[in-house]
Parts: C-alpha cells; sequence; structure tokens
C-alpha cells in the first residue's frame, strides 16, 4: 500500500474567493497563513490590504500585524520594522498597536522571541511510497519510482516530474535534499570490501559528480547545511561515534569530534552554520540519560544544552532540527509526562532557557524547511494496523473477515492472542498520536459478551501470551536494559512479577499446550494499514 500524507488544519480561516473589499481580502489573507500555510502569498495580501485600504486604518494596522507574523514565522527581521510603524504610525488604533509592542518587547528580550502564539499544521497529500519528513517542504518532494529505477523531483500533486538520476531498479541510491531543493545528496551502496561513495546532483538532473568515498562500516547518512557547502554526519561503530563535516564543493573531509562509548543518532547544522546540534543516547543501562549537546562548526568544546532520561525501552528525547531562526532547536520530549513538541531556547551555542511546550503529539522524527515550516512524522490516527476475524467452515476454510474496532494507535504489531475458549484476545494498544507517554496498554476483547478493557498499563514494549489453563496472561515487558516477565490477572488485573532479565529486550513468549489454541473457531489475521506520514506544521 502506497503511503498518504493527508492535509489538516489547527486553524482555519473563512475562504473569500473573488474577495474586493478590505475584509474579504484580509480574511482571504488569513486562509492563506493558517489553513494553506501559504506566507508567501499570505504576505502579498496584508501587503495589499495595507496598501489598498489604507483609509481603513483598524483593518491597514491588522493588517501590518499579521505581516510581521508571517515574517516571524519565515525567520527574516522584517518583522521588527513592521511592528515599530504599527506603534509609531497606528498608536491611535489600541488593539493592533498594543500587540505590536509586545511583539517588539518579545524580539527584543536577550534577541529572543517568544514561542508562537499560534501555529498552523496541515497533513499532505503524498501519493509516492518511502517518503520521509526530510523529502519534502510541503510543496515539492523527491521520491523514487522503484519499478523503473527513477529518482524523480516533482510537486506534491504528482505534477512538473522529471528524472534526476536513474540506475538499475534494485541500485537506487538512498537521497537526501538540500533545505532549498535546489540539490539532492546520493549515497551508494557498497559493494564488499568498497567504500560507500557519496555524490550529489542538482534537482533539473544536471551536475551530478562524486564528492567523496567513507568507509562502507559503519552506515554515514548526512544532513545538509543551509547553505548547500557542507554535509554532517555521525559515524558510530563498536561504541565510538565520529561526526564528520563533508565539503560539497570538493569532499574534504574534516573530524569535529570523536566519542567512546557512545553512539550519535541526530546531527543538524544551525541556520547560519555557525553551530552543530547533536544527541547521545545512553551509554549504558546504569545512566539512561539521553543529551543534547551544540558544538561550534569549526570545531571545539561541546556545550550540553539538555538532558533528559529515559522511561521505556525507546528514547523519549529526540532533536529533530534547529528553527529557521536559530533561535530554537525543535525536539520531542516527555518532560511534562506526556509525548509533546517543545522549544529549546538556544543563544550564541549555549542553553537559554528550559524547553517551551508547543502541543501533545508524537513527533518520531522531523526536519525544518528552508520557508520555517517543521515536517514531522507521527502515526496515523487510529494506527498502522487493523485487527480481523473470521468464522471457519467445515473444511477449515475462512469465511468472510469483519474487522475489529480495537483502539489500536499502533506503529508496532498489537500482537492479537486468543485465549484457550477462543472468546477472548489480548493485545496491546499505543496511543502515541495523542501524546501517550511510552509503552503501552494491555487489553483485552471479549468477542462473546462485548467489552474491551485495560488490564496493564506497561511502560516498556510488550507480547503476551494466555495460560493453558488459568485466567492469566503472561507478557515480557521490555524497559531499559532489562525485561521483566509478568504473570496478570484478567478479573482482578493483579500482577506478578515472575522473573527479570538483563540485556537485549524480549519479544516472544509461548506457554506449553500454546499448540491446543489453534484449535478454535475463529482466527486473526492482521495486515498493514495507511502508513505513517509526515505533517508539516509552521509557528
Amino acid at each position: 500500500m502506497k503511503p498518504t500524507i493527508l492535509v489538516v488544519c489547527l486553524m482555519f480561516g473563512t475562504a473569500a474567493l473573488g474577495a474586493e473589499n478590505g475584509p474579504e481580502l484580509f480574511q482571504k489573507a488569513v486562509t492563506e497563513e493558517r489553513a494553506a500555510g501559504n506566507l508567501e502569498e499570505a504576505i502579498k495580501l496584508y501587503q495589499r490590504v495595507a496598501k489598498e485600504f489604507a483609509s481603513d486604518r483598524a483593518l491597514a494596522a491588522k493588517a501590518l500585524v499579521q505581516e510581521g507574523r508571517c515574517y516571524e514565522k519565515l525567520g527574516q527581521d522584517k518583522a521588527v520594522k513592521l511592528y515599530e510603524q504599527v506603534a509609531r504610525d497606528f498608536s491611535d488604533q489600541r488593539e493592533p498597536a498594543t500587540q505590536a509592542r509586545a511583539r517588539l518587547a518579545a524580539l527584543r528580550q536577550d534577541g529572543h522571541a517568544a514561542a508562537p502564539a499560534t501555529m498552523t499544521q496541515r497533513r499532505i497529500e503524498i501519493t509516492s511510497p518511502n517518503v520521509g519528513p526530510g523529502d519534502t517542504d510541503g510543496h515539492r518532494v523527491v521520491y523514487e519510482n522503484s519499478a523503473t529505477g527513477e529518482l524523480i523531483y516533482g510537486d506534491i500533486a504528482g505534477n512538473n516530474k522529471r528524472v534526476i538520476f536513474k540506475a538499475k531498479p534494485d541500485e537506487l541510491p538512498g537521497w537526501s535534499p538540500s533545505k532549498d531543493f535546489s540539490m539532492v545528496f546520493l549515497r551508494f551502496h557498497a559493494k564488499s570490501g568498497q567504500p560507500q561513495t557519496f555524490a550529489v546532483v542538482n534537482t533539473d538532473g544536471t551536475g551530478y559528480r562524486e564528492i567523496a568515498k567513507l568507509d562502507a562500516s559503519p552506515r554515514c547518512w548526512p544532513s545538509w547545511s543551509w547553505d548547500n557547502r557542507f554535509l554532517l554526519c555521525a559515524q558510530s561503530h563498536d561504541g565510538t561515534s565520529r561526526l564528520l563535516r563533508i565539503s560539497v564543493a570538493d569532499g574534504q573531509t574534516r573530524e569535529l569530534l570523536s566519542l567512546t562509548n557512545t553512539k550519535v543518532t541526530a546531527v543538524n547544522f544551525s541556520p547560519d552554520g555557525r553551530f552543530v546540534a547533536y544527541q547521545v543516547q545512553p551509554a549504558s543501562d546504569s545512566d539512561p540519560v539521553s543529551r543534547i549537546f551544540i558544538l561550534p562548526a569549526e570545531g571545539g568544546v561541546p556545550q550540553l544544552v539538555y538532558e533528559e532520561r529515559l522511561t521505556s525501552m525507546l528514547p523519549s528525547l529526540k532533536l529533530l532540527d534547529w528553527t529557521a531562526d536559530g533561535r530554537y532547536l525543535a525536539i520531542a520530549s516527555e518532560r511534562t509526562g506526556k509525548g509533546a513538541l517543545h522549544l529549546l531556547p538556544i543563544k550564541d551555542g549555549k542553553s537559554a532557557g528550559a524547553p517551551v511546550f508547543v502541543r501533545v503529539g508524537d513527533f518520531e522524527e522531523g526536519a525544518t524547511t528552508a520557508a520555517g515550516g517543521l515536517i514531522y512524522r507521527s502515526v496515523e490516527p487510529g494506527g498502522a494496523w487493523a485487527v480481523y476475524v473470521a468464522s471457519l467452515d467445515a473444511n477449515s476454510r475462512p469465511g468472510v473477515w469483519k474487522r475489529l474496532d480495537l483502539p489500536l494507535g499502533n506503529m508496532l504489531n498489537p500482537e492479537p492472542q486468543w485465549s484457550g475458549d477462543s472468546n477472548r484476545i489480548v493485545y496491546s494498544a499505543q496511543h502515541e498520536d495523542m501524546g501517550q507517554t511510552g509503552g503501552e496498554s494491555i487489553r483485552l476483547r471479549n468477542l462473546s459478551a462485548g467489552g474491551d478493557r485495560e488490564i496493564y498499563h506497561a511502560l516498556g514494549y510488550t507480547h503476551c501470551t494466555w495460560a493453558v489453563q488459568q485466567p492469566k496472561v503472561f507478557c515480557a515487558e521490555n524497559g531499559v536494559g532489562k525485561t521483566d516477565i509478568l504473570s496478570i490477572s484478567v478479573d482482578s488485573g493483579q500482577v506478578e512479577r515472575l522473573h527479570n532479565s538483563t540485556g537485549l529486550p524480549m519479544f516472544g513468549l509461548h506457554v506449553n499446550g500454546y499448540e491446543e489454541y489453534q484449535r478454535h473457531q475463529f482466527v486473526a489475521h492482521l495486515r498493514t494499514a495507511s502508513p505513517r506520514f509526515p505533517r508539516r506544521v509552521r509557528w
């Protein structure tokens, strides 16, 4: 099934097609800004309102303030001049003048703007497969046609397509577009004993050239500098991580940092190119803390800017990217008890305050666009899985499949398991799209009497199976560096910890006599539904 990126907005305006008067034109600008996320077009419309309807001073002042808001979201200093103009020339218009002075005060305080007061969100409809957050800016996209071996650049509607690179269908390289989508990085799969080759090509298909060759193991997946001059990547192997900067012009490679007993998982240039932000995962189970550092782009002493203790097997803290104005790091964090997007204030390569909450949600990975939007990947509401049941006929052939309406929200397989009497199933559910704290909900669905309930909330990821003769389920709960084997009563919910082991997680449990469960009236079948999709957020 092809991945789908749908479109949704958090804030809507009322469209006014063919606007002819001032209020209608202003509302059309609001729609472009908040619903469509098209800041450039919104700015043009606000400018028209302020110029063509200057006699309506209240409306003109409102338009100038909103124009300033758009420039703030784009990370441009033009906002300050607009706010100064409103505060100076429209002091008789109390509300917009007050708003302008408040924004000026926020922008001038320590050189930082406050966190965005408003944000629009939309899902982006994309029909091409294998598209990640960094492969689109909401308008343009780079994707592959695996059947033809073509790497394609075009718009998200599938129009104006052009082939920018062609290979054998099974030999297409990995790719990553630059922030402005003028170039694409290519990483070719290394043959046995050979180095991996890095190359770049323009999105019009011209200018292909190889720029560097690196050891095939470990793999290196770079991110672009905002000016297209450098690539940045981390190589982690045998407990050592190297942070490398590669020149796009001549392939010159410089090691900025080498760390032992650790693993670097995310690296990003600041928009001005002065700094590098990187995330380090826990070095050991005895220190389950994920940390974010900032390093001068020319090398130097790293500065710790944020850290967070892990609460489950998978890291809850994730470095996404810088905001386009360079004043924040966008991070996914569970510091408030739920998964959420936060903005970490940064000034001169150091932390400038506590993270600012933006919104609850599942932010697995993300990338900032050149225009200031954040493309992020999240679980499709309802989850990426569906569970079906069917009755078996006399010849053990399944009849019509019926979908069970389960509260899944899962990125992972819910692993449904039948009870011995074939009346109930136990399964795991997640609610990452709603900001659920890490882990899973272990739930029971009674197919005979109806009803669905939670019997246990696991902090780690789990796999459960039924006891043969007792109303219990056994679960492997995978936490940070350990696995607990649990016995859970399905009637009382009482939990008994049977065993604890350290090391690699455990994903399978089997009970003697489990084969007997196969002789029941129903069978369960799973299939993948709509996969995870990027969303675009503008601040």
